[in-house]
């Protein structure tokens, strides 16, 4: 059984781990599902040592059974971005927002590994702060811990979050 289960990712946390070349490893650890969108944003990356970009062919993963691969009704989509203000919806790229749409709707306990605050936020707002994890608690949680950017970091997580909640609390982020 893999270490952490049910687990969601945006791009960003998918080119880091390509960068970090941990991404292998990582997968054998986690179940990962990662929606068509988000699939389609992580397309390469660029690799800090040699400078050289590299393409990332995620659909292979899917094709050996090592990741879950999502396609998402697009009136789902739409409806879960009509729940938001026009501040929110600035904010969510369409990656984020097909995650968010299939995690809201979802029955199941998803945990989505982000780096952007939008991200956070929205599950601050929503209520649902346990339902977001950064790449670095991730990484400690299955034994591959790394020194990360702060976009990366539990800190960063904690920290949208919070905003999110001030968002629920005086109203402001939904219709």
């Amino acid at each position: 059984m893999k270490k952490f289960q049910f687990l969601l990712l945006d791009a960003g946390p998918i080119i880091k781990l390509f960068e970090l070349d941990l991404w292998d490893e990582f997968i054998t650890r986690c179940d990962v599902t990662i929606c068509r969108t988000v699939a389609e944003e992580a397309k390469w990356f660029v690799d800090p040592v040699e400078d050289a970009r590299h393409d990332v062919d995620l659909e292979v993963y899917e094709r050996q059974g090592a990741i879950h691969i999502k396609d998402i009704n697009t009136s789902l989509v739409g409806a879960f971005f009509d729940k938001f203000n026009l501040t929110y919806k600035a904010q969510l790229d369409p990656g984020e927002n097909e995650t968010l749409a299939f995690m809201d709707t979802s029955g199941e306990p998803w945990c989505m590994c982000s780096s952007d605050a939008a991200v956070f936020r929205v599950l601050g707002l929503l209520g649902r702060a346990n339902s977001g994890v950064s790449l670095e608690e991730v990484l400690r949680r299955i034994g591959l811990e790394r020194s990360l950017d702060w976009k990366y970091s539990k800190r960063f997580r904690e920290n949208y979050t919070r905003l999110g909640q001030t968002d629920a609390i005086q109203g402001q982020g939904l219709r």
